[in-house]
């Protein structure tokens, strides 16, 4: 399993971001390798935004439905954030004061990552890094 952050759902989506090529030549390989994708609603929200803002309503809608059908088909996994992971993400926002850029959409992927021993993200986001606890950034 391999988790999908906001990053990566947006280089995949809008072709003007400057990863997009990056993030396609990835998707493609961790799809050979049969890598399964988690994600979650927070981050599919922050993605939702960024991507409507981006692009025509009608390119986003189709991204979006397309994501929908492979979470729906079980391709991919979409985890709802519970109300014990908010609280440990809220904890782990304030254990981590020093490092005020990690967005809390952030901190709860890393509680969800946690939970589900998962250490790959499929992001460009050093966030995940910048905490120490073994996560390890694909691409």
């Amino acid at each position: 399993m391999i988790f999908v952050d906001t990053w990566a759902w947006l280089a995949l989506a809008y072709k003007k971001d400057p990863y997009h090529a990056v993030a396609v030549r990835q998707h493609r390989a961790l799809q050979q390798q049969k890598h399964s994708y988690v994600s979650t609603d927070y981050v599919l929200s922050e993605f939702m935004t960024a991507l409507f803002r981006a692009v025509s309503f009608s390119k986003a809608e189709q991204f979006v439905d397309r994501l929908f059908q492979l979470v729906n088909s079980g391709q991919y996994q979409l985890v709802f954030v519970s109300p014990g992971q908010f609280e440990r993400a809220w904890q782990m926002r304030q254990r981590y004061r020093d490092k005020p850029d990690i967005s809390f959409v952030d901190f709860t992927s890393m509680v969800v990552m946690q939970d589900l021993r998962i250490k790959e993200v499929f992001t460009g986001d050093t966030h995940f890094q910048q905490v120490g606890l073994g996560f390890c950034l694909v691409p």
